[in-house]
């Protein structure tokens, strides 16, 4: 089967699937409809089908009920811009954990983030439960003292503040095989996706950077977090309805930046 199908009555010609094509899959042939170049390598983006305006093209090794409507103008500039100013790392949790559909949700929106060469082989394994996210953080803990990493949080441990994961009754973590080409930055994005969308949902979230150096050098961690074999945590997120409200944002470092 050929990789693209063409509706030669709504194909306008237009040349707009072949411009977008990131590897050059599509040439267009003799009366200017496109065709795959049978040397191309297709990173099954979907771009040709999602771009064209008629709805000529269809990229049959993508599911067609697999598309959805694309709705870049369904937030206005400035609403977005003053989610991501207001956004906050929250560090204290209430207890209760988030229902299933709700963790659902995060996830769906962070499986549209952007990955390199279009992988997709961001995995997300999710904990839940507070007593189950504190014996993850004593395991963290555990590697700390080891390795004397981070004094002041062992001593607090010591004393009964857990400040690993703040008392977070979920912690979501992304991984991806050790061999994906930019597995550490396909997960990082994913994760500020996710984070971002606990925002706009009234959630917390923040990051868990102390787990991910235990999770890739502590294989108790790795081992609790049901990492399999051959794959690495590349981030990590604490979650969870936060205790308290922030009615500022504080200022940040001034825009440094060399216009070329």
């Amino acid at each position: 089967m050929s990789l693209i199908q063409v509706d030669e009555v709504l194909c306008r010609k237009d040349g707009i699937c072949i411009r977008v094509c990131p590897k050059q899959c599509l040439v267009p042939d003799a009366e200017g409809r496109p065709v795959a170049d049978p040397e191309s390598a297709c990173i099954d983006c979907g771009h040709c089908e999602a771009v064209c305006p008629h709805g000529a093209l269809r990229h049959t090794r993508l599911a067609t009920d697999g598309f959805v409507p694309a709705r870049i103008d369904a937030v206005a500039p400035e609403a977005l811009a003053a989610l991501m100013r207001s956004r906050r790392s929250v560090r204290a949790y209430k207890p209760d954990t988030l229902d299933r559909p709700v963790l659902e949700t995060l996830l769906e929106t962070a499986r549209y983030a952007p990955t390199g060469v279009n992988a997709q082989q961001v995995c997300w394994n999710v904990l839940s439960g507070a007593q189950a996210c504190r014996d993850l953080a004593g395991l963290v803990v555990d590697w700390m003292r080891a390795n004397n990493v981070m004094p002041l949080y062992i001593e607090l441990w010591d004393k009964g503040q857990e400040v690993v994961l703040r008392g977070a009754p979920h912690v979501a973590v992304a991984h991806t095989p050790k061999d994906a080409l930019i597995g550490s930055v396909d997960c990082v994005i994913a994760a500020t996706y996710m984070e971002l969308a606990a925002a706009s949902m009234g959630l917390g979230a923040c990051w868990a950077g102390i787990l991910m150096f235990a999770a890739k050098n502590h294989p108790p961690v790795a081992k609790a977090l049901g990492i399999p074999e051959g794959n690495e945590v590349h981030a990590g997120l604490m979650l969870g309805r936060p205790q308290f409200r922030y009615t500022l944002a504080p200022p940040r470092k001034p825009l440094r930046v060399a216009w070329l």
